[in-house]
């Protein structure tokens, strides 16, 4: 059985492609030109360098394939409004979903984010069954990928169009080349962070999320959506777990939260005048108050999604850095 990903030498794409080639799949990943890709360095796959873009180039590399894995999105959250993320998040989705429609592709894996359904306490941790209600945040990032995940499902309500959408909260991990999701863990290992926030989030193993999107290939329902969550924790209960990991003193103290808005704020205006990046977007820092938690029920019952702890996690994103020289 022959996969296409997009994506593939991200974090997670990286990861779903070992996991697709350990099942035995034939893979062909697609990788944007001058990014890195020393994620899939020696692995037996085809390698296609091509823009998501590029429709003509998508078509025709597509075909052949039983499956496709759309991993490829911007996950840019400052500015928080772009048309270049509705291009990625979006268009770029449709017209991959046309593709695939048209190919008669059997499987079609999107991978979204547990933002597209609301978050819950820990004692009542979010679901599937919840209704969007993260467009409060104001960030076309998340409300991109929602749109996407609306489409889609529409798709397959319509047209029967073979779609399962995975759902990952905030995930950890090795192969985080950029890096991204492992990039506050960066700074707390390198002393470079500041504090922790109120909020908390359901910290997921990337190797976990990337297991349960090979069992989708065949596995699942089409027309449904899996929150690949993990281990639902307060920032300071995760950087404790980080503290233990590295075998250093917890010293963090809490941000309070007027002090991370104003900053957040400030930055943002800053960052409008000089062109420069924020460390802290205003988008950021109203987030990051916020106790993001959410069930794996349904994934680890339908997809068999491993539930490494977020300790585990941690050391394996750690362990990788230190390899490639990150800390």
């Amino acid at each position: 059985m022959k996969v296409f990903v997009t994506g593939a030498n991200g974090m997670l794409g990286s990861a779903i492609t070992r996991s697709l080639l350990a099942k035995g799949y034939e893979v062909k990943c697609l990788i944007k030109p001058g990014t890195e890709n020393e994620n899939l360095k020696g692995l037996n796959i085809q390698e296609v360098y091509g823009d998501l873009l590029d429709t003509n180039l998508l078509e025709a590399e597509i075909s052949g394939s039983d499956a496709v894995v759309n991993v490829a999105a911007s996950t840019q959250i400052y500015p928080r409004k772009s048309d270049f993320i509705w291009k990625i998040n979006f268009e770029c989705v449709q017209k991959l979903a046309t593709i695939c429609e048209n190919l008669g592709i059997k499987r079609f894996i999107q991978i979204g984010t547990a933002n597209s359904f609301p978050e819950g306490s820990k004692e009542n941790p979010g679901n599937e069954s919840g209704i969007f209600n993260a467009n409060r945040f104001g960030m076309d990032y998340i409300d991109s990928k929602y749109a996407a995940q609306k489409y889609l499902l529409d798709l397959y309500v319509t047209k029967r169009f073979p779609v399962i959408i995975i759902n990952p909260t905030y995930m950890i991990g090795p192969y985080d080349s950029i890096p991204t999701s492992g990039k506050m863990l960066q700074a707390f290992a390198l002393g470079k962070l500041p504090g922790y926030t109120a909020g908390g989030k359901s910290f997921v193993c990337s190797l976990d999320v990337a297991a349960a999107v090979a069992n989708a290939i065949t596995g699942g329902s089409e027309g449904q959506c899996y929150i690949a969550a993990g281990e639902n924790l307060t920032y300071r209960e995760f950087f404790k777990c980080a503290a233990e990991v590295l075998n250093v003193p917890f010293r963090l103290k809490k941000i309070p939260g007027f002090l991370v808005n104003s900053l957040g704020f400030f930055a943002s205006i800053l960052a409008r005048i000089t062109g420069k990046k924020p460390q802290l977007s205003f988008g950021m820092a109203k987030i990051s108050g916020v106790g993001q938690y959410y069930s794996n029920a349904k994934i680890v019952k339908e997809l068999n999604m491993p539930q490494t702890p977020a300790k585990q996690a941690i050391q394996l994103c750690l362990d990788w850095f230190r390899k490639n020289k990150y800390i």
